[in-house]
């Protein structure tokens, strides 16, 4: 269902339009990272979490509405559900709620979001050169997103480390990892010291609160050019870091991406991510292949490459922005991405992958793998029956 989701996108009933106004506490769209397309007035969640049964975790799946009415979020006085009339299916819903610090202090609000439930994220800086160079990543919203929110444009460590801190003083238990995040500056050596800044802020946080070992912290940048300088993460507690190479074929990297292909290079980062495995551990180095901007097999094949150098393979399904350069032209199929799903899952099965998303991943496939979700044929969801 979160493929067919992912594919399809859903549609928002009225009825649970004016249900989720009523949802004081859940977490709103605030345009933060890509958001997908939604022309509508009414205030939409930024994800919601599917009932997957007894014995297996809830599935976090982000609301991209695209304006395709097969599924459908419904609500009456028993709640809240996505349902295909079409196929005749409903599965029950839930909506998260915001942490309340990050709702009642502007500060806080303006420097971290909650992602998929349970993620602190920060995104600094909120600026990336290629955009000023016209070379962006094509899937990328960033200007007009950044233009669009009230986020502050640059972290400092000392405001990584407050937030971190507040969070796990309040309302300890609600997050289980704390993700940085951001645009890219032109001197990429300055850039990833400023992120290994703040990433060693939040683990001073979690450790000063004793969390160690429950709550980990998470690094999205690009590779330094001096490699050297990866060391720097060396000895952080519980740290993840990656390295995005986008898509796994050089051609599409290049078209995909041109920025990174003319300022880095495609054999560029996968060196760097074999000296990032070196420095962090097996597995606890990352790298996103976008599922639907290259062929399945492709992904897959390049997902098993990572897999094979100790690069735990992040996979996201692509997502449409009506800010990005590829806009709402490209979407992938329900088949397509549960190829990519069931192939992700043999991987799983054969190397002992760690999901950068801790089930809070609402474009990403990883965290259903690694619990076997998409073992077995898939079944028809596509929504054409």
């Amino acid at each position: 269902m979160k493929l067919a989701l992912l594919s399809r996108g859903v549609a928002i009933d009225s009825s649970f339009a004016t249900w989720f106004a009523d949802q004081a506490g859940a977490v709103r769209r605030r345009n933060f990272y890509n958001s997908p397309v939604w022309a509508g007035d009414a205030v939409v969640p930024q994800e919601i979490r599917l009932a997957a049964g007894d014995r297996q975790p809830p599935v976090t799946v982000a609301v991209n509405v695209y304006g395709d009415d097969t599924w459908t979020l419904q609500a009456d006085e028993h709640g809240s559900r996505v349902v295909n009339s079409r196929l005749g299916l409903s599965c029950t819903v839930e909506v998260i709620d915001d942490l309340e610090c990050l709702r009642s202090s502007v500060p806080l609000g303006n420097a971290a979001n909650l992602y998929g439930g349970s993620a602190l994220s920060f995104f600094s800086p909120r600026a990336c050169y290629f955009f000023a160079d016209q070379t962006q990543c094509r899937f990328c919203s960033l200007a007009g997103t950044a233009a669009d929110t009230p986020f502050a444009n640059r972290l400092a460590p000392a405001r990584v480390r407050d937030a971190v801190s507040a969070v796990l003083e309040t309302e300890p238990g609600r997050i289980n990892q704390v993700m940085i995040v951001g645009g890219n500056e032109r001197n990429l050596d300055t850039g990833f010291l400023r992120h290994v800044d703040l990433v060693n802020a939040a683990a001073e946080a979690i450790g000063a609160a004793g969390r160690t070992g429950e709550v980990s912290v998470h690094l999205v940048t690009m590779p330094p050019r001096t490699l050297g300088l990866i060391s720097r993460l060396d000895g952080i507690a519980d740290v993840h870091a990656g390295f995005n190479l986008e898509a796994w074929d050089p051609a599409a990297f290049e078209r995909i991406a041109p920025g990174k292909a003319a300022d880095y290079g495609h054999a560029a980062i996968l060196a760097a991510l074999e000296h990032l495995v070196e420095v962090v551990g097996a597995y606890r180095a990352h790298s996103i292949l976008i599922a639907g901007l290259e062929p399945p097999a492709t992904t897959l094949e390049g997902a098993a490459a990572l897999a094979g150098m100790g690069v735990s393979p992040i996979i996201n399904a692509f997502h449409s922005d009506v800010h990005s350069a590829i806009g709402l032209s490209v979407r992938p199929s329900y088949q397509q991405l549960a190829e990519v799903a069931s192939g992700l899952s043999e991987l799983h099965a054969a190397y002992p992958i760690e999901p950068y998303w801790k089930g809070c991943g609402r474009n990403a496939l990883d965290f259903e793998a690694a619990q076997g979700m998409f073992t077995g044929p898939p079944p028809a969801l596509d929504g054409a029956s």
